[in-house]
């Protein structure tokens, strides 16, 4: 089954929400590297450690809903650029109150279904701490 990226990111998000943690791990390739701190040294391979390490530390009392989103395809690569919003826990029907810009790149897999390789939800924000 084809997969769209806009459906795997919306899946993952979820999947982060809900603490599924079966769902996160089939969102990533084996190899993907997570962006859990902001100097982009610490990356991580373990995609549900580094998650559950970044809610804890940046989004502990928050949901994260997906925003806009721009796909750059060539091949079987993806970039993306993903506007995200943090809701609060306590109010999950609020409106978004703070935006996000994260960075994904995608690759297809041999079934067609795209993982994630790249997780990185600092975005370009991720060159102010450099």
């Amino acid at each position: 089954m084809k997969q769209s990226i806009t459906e795997l990111l919306s899946r993952l998000h979820q999947a982060v929400n809900n603490g599924d943690l079966h769902t996160i791990s089939n969102c990533y390739s084996d190899n993907a590297n997570i962006v859990a701190h902001p100097l982009g040294k610490q990356q991580q391979h373990d995609s549900i450690a580094a998650l559950q390490a970044f809610q804890k530390k940046y989004m502990p009392s928050h949901l994260v809903t997906t925003g806009d989103e721009i796909v750059i395809e060539a091949g079987d690569i993806a970039l993306v650029i993903s506007k995200l919003y943090l809701v609060p826990k306590a109010t999950p029907l609020a409106t978004p109150c703070e935006g996000k810009r994260a960075l994904y790149v995608m690759q297809r897999q041999a079934n067609g279904e795209w993982r994630c390789i790249i997780d990185n939800f600092f975005g370009t924000d991720l060159l102010d701490f450099a």
